[in-house]
């Protein structure tokens, strides 16, 4: 009986590892409640206090999505005031749809936010319009503090349907009191967002997928049909290893360490940048030309994760190469394609920091790439193209070296 190769089980324990280790914990989903634990180290933009009037002066605006959902949630907060404020409080939120700057084209609209802090909770009520003032729909619940915690904080959220906003559209909104003495928040410009929920797989679906993967690919190699084996076993592995690593710990640190060590390295270029430590991969970058914040998330399409599963399942199915030389070019492919992610998005947030956010596409989908584009290419001609051309001309050199000694 022809034994089978001990990669496989090893592969399989280490993807059932990766599948069912629980998830990063880093971004707690929030959940419309009135109370704040779950908005902790998420995306938060500040403001000084005196700037505004009593009750109406503005402290924090914090923003993101959570699983599954396709909501956008906020979390806004005040400064405190002496004694027990009277009435409600109201804001507007603005919202720029198709984020090209203006906030008067038929698509963008404005929310009318009421705050009415009780004694134990805080009743908010939002009202969505159109441009025009033409009423669109309307949110409420007890999702703000009480009077007894100082009646500073309250939650909502609003469906992106309802907004017209879909994943992965850019949006830019800003948020104001109402009134003659209403505070800004920030106090010029405003912030662009591009929201992108995480979507939780399905765990008994891939389990499956990833047995019939396993046993296609024992019978490729047990058969050393080694085409139809190199094709099979480095797609499906490519395939499965991301789907396991989606939302999973080894993710959530390649987008937030990559959003780190941005920051850091935009410090030594006076870009100012923020960081979060439940917000997954977002760096806040204050933009120079416009004097607006812009977010950058550092997810799965630019995290480097999918190019890193690519050349992982090229590399360890390569029939060629020795286990060896699989541990090696496995190790150097990973540290490469990380470094050269970094390189990207900081090319793409320098030209936004000093061109504009007009340039935000050109440097992400044509500048960025370029770079990245041959600099993987480069990658890929060092580890799998070059040593393969060398292999085969060993081979070729041998055959004629045999066939020399036969004649």
């Amino acid at each position: 009986m022809i034994k089978t190769s001990p990669m496989f089980g090893t592969l399989l324990v280490a993807l059932l590892f990766l599948f069912f280790a629980s998830s990063s914990g880093a971004e707690q989903n929030i959940r419309l409640d009135g109370k704040f634990e779950d908005w902790r180290g998420r995306t938060v933009l500040s403001d000084r206090e005196g700037d505004g009037s009593a009750g109406l002066d503005l402290k924090k605006l914090s923003w993101g999505t959570t699983e599954n959902e396709k909501q956008l949630y906020f979390m806004i907060e005040r400064h405190p005031v002496t004694g027990k404020p009277t009435g409600t409080l109201q804001f507007r939120m603005f919202f720029d749809i198709n984020a090209n700057g203006s906030y008067k084209d038929s698509i963008d609209k404005f929310t009318e936010i009421t705050f009415n802090p009780g004694e134990s909770s805080g009743e908010v009520d939002i009202r969505l319009y159109s441009v025009t003032g033409k009423f669109l729909s309307d949110y409420r619940g007890e999702w703000g503090d009480g009077l007894r915690e100082g009646g500073t904080r309250f939650e909502f959220a609003i469906p992106m349907e309802d907004l017209n906003v879909y994943p992965s559209q850019p949006v830019n909104f800003y948020l104001t009191g109402i009134g003659s003495a209403g505070d800004r928040l920030p106090d010029y410009g405003d912030i662009m967002w591009t929201p992108f929920p995480v979507m939780v797989k399905n765990k008994l679906s891939l389990t499956a997928v990833s047995i019939f993967w396993i046993a296609v690919t024992v019978f490729f190699y047990r058969h050393r049909i080694w085409l139809f084996y190199y094709i099979w076993g480095a797609v499906g592995f490519t395939f499965l290893l991301v789907s396991f690593l989606r939302g999973s710990f080894v993710e959530y640190q390649l987008e937030h360490q990559a959003a780190v060590i941005l920051h850091h390295l935009l410090n030594y270029v006076d870009i100012r940048t923020d960081v979060f430590d439940r917000a997954v991969g977002t760096l806040l970058i204050m933009t120079e030309v416009d004097n607006s914040w812009t977010v950058l998330n550092v997810d799965i399409e630019n995290s480097g994760l999918l190019e890193m599963c690519i050349l992982l399942g090229l590399i360890i199915f390569y029939p060629p190469y020795k286990p060896t030389r699989k541990a090696i070019f496995s190790l150097v492919a990973v540290v490469c394609v990380y470094a050269i992610n970094l390189l990207r998005l900081f090319i793409v947030v320098f030209s936004i920091h000093w061109f504009g956010r007009d340039i935000a596409s050109i440097a992400h989908s044509i500048l960025g790439r370029l770079v990245f584009f041959i600099l993987i290419v480069a990658l890929y001609w060092e580890i799998l193209t070059k040593p393969s051309l060398k292999i085969v001309r060993e081979n070729i050199e041998n055959d004629a070296s045999i066939t020399g000694k036969g004649t």
